[in-house]
């Protein structure tokens, strides 16, 4: 992945032979048909696959007893590793009956038959990567509505002390007005106050120069984290690092190398929002706080930046980092842990 290219950021799949293949399919067909029997006995008319998982899928319906359409996650706990039923599903179970805000994805029903467990939730019309994709980068209005209600989202589970841990552009999904429903709590957790995570979790593309320096690490500051690299898809149509090398990736995160393109005019107040956003220093990175009294988020804006002033602002760590700090910036980042880096490489299988 390269900073002018959107991808979904997915977990590796292993290949498999044709003959497995056929034998899935088939597999499937069966599967599906006896979906649709059980689902219609809780009042559900199956319709499209929305998407589908290693061990997971998730299907439109229609419920009858709420008279509207729906989305259900069916999860195959057969499929299902042991660590993830043992220890991830629980946690979003639990969650998902914590929460409730107008710009979270609303559960509706859960239940299960057989080796099947299935969610009924809000369904949504597209998720923020697609609709980047189609539209390419929001201007900052647009960007700032839906950016203050994805941080409204996730103030909102910081103040009940839940971490979401997968901040991505495919989990902010969009209703039929656009307006943003945060889902997916598959890694979310509940926190205590200053507790540290050891889990790396999410993609690499959005994790923090923490997370992926593969040390204990604070979920809140690096939620914050995420929501930056979120806004900077944003307004800019492309990722701010390039995550296709995880030791380059950290040194350009360590180094505040981000990239803001000349050719895309952008207020001073959102650069440097995203700058306070991607700060690699959690005890000076922006809080929700200092988010919601930004000036950026209030409309205050001024005036775009000129060539000059973005190298500037892109450059300005990097021209305050010293000899002794270069030196220290390379140990972290070629004493990474080839365990850490091969751990970001088997994250539960598509994140179900």
């Amino acid at each position: 992945m390269t900073t002018n290219s959107l991808s979904r950021s997915n977990t590796f799949k292993t290949n498999s032979t044709v003959l497995s293949l056929i034998n899935d399919h088939y597999h499937s067909m069966f599967l599906n048909t006896n979906d649709e029997l059980e689902l219609a006995r809780f009042g559900l008319r199956v319709g499209s696959t929305l998407g589908t998982g290693t061990y997971a899928k998730v299907k439109s319906a229609y419920s009858e007893q709420l008279s509207h359409k729906v989305a259900i996650k069916i999860i195959n706990r057969r499929k299902a590793p042991a660590d993830f039923q043992r220890h991830f599903l629980p946690r979003e179970l639990s969650i998902l009956q914590q929460i409730n805000h107008s710009h979270i994805i609303q559960v509706y029903d859960i239940f299960s038959y057989g080796n099947k467990l299935c969610i009924v939730m809000e369904l949504a019309k597209t998720d923020l990567l697609d609709y980047v994709k189609l539209i390419g980068r929001l201007d900052e209005d647009k960007a700032r509505k839906m950016f203050t209600q994805l941080i409204s989202s996730v103030d909102y589970l910081h103040q009940i002390n839940i971490v979401h841990r997968d901040l991505k552009c495919e989990n902010v999904l969009l209703d039929k007005s656009f307006d943003v429903k945060l889902s997916d709590f598959g890694f979310a957790r509940v926190v205590q106050t200053n507790e540290l995570s050891h889990t790396y979790c999410g993609s690499a593309a959005y994790a923090s120069c923490e997370i992926l320096q593969g040390i204990p690490y604070n979920a809140i500051p690096a939620d914050i984290w995420s929501c930056g690299v979120i806004l900077y898809i944003m307004v800019y149509g492309s990722m701010p690092f390039d995550d296709s090398n995880i030791r380059k990736l950290v040194r350009c995160q360590l180094e505040k190398k981000i990239h803001f393109s000349r050719h895309k005019p952008l207020s001073m107040e959102c650069k440097q929002l995203i700058s306070s956003l991607l700060e690699p220093d959690i005890k000076i990175r922006a809080t929700i706080v200092h988010i919601k009294n930004n000036d950026w988020i209030k409309g205050h804006t001024m005036s775009t930046i000129n060539d000059d002033s973005s190298k500037a602002i892109s450059l300005s760590a990097v021209a305050r980092t010293t000899a002794t700090t270069q030196k220290l910036l390379s140990s972290i980042v070629n004493n990474l842990q080839e365990s850490t880096i091969k751990t970001m490489k088997k994250t539960i299988p598509d994140n179900y």
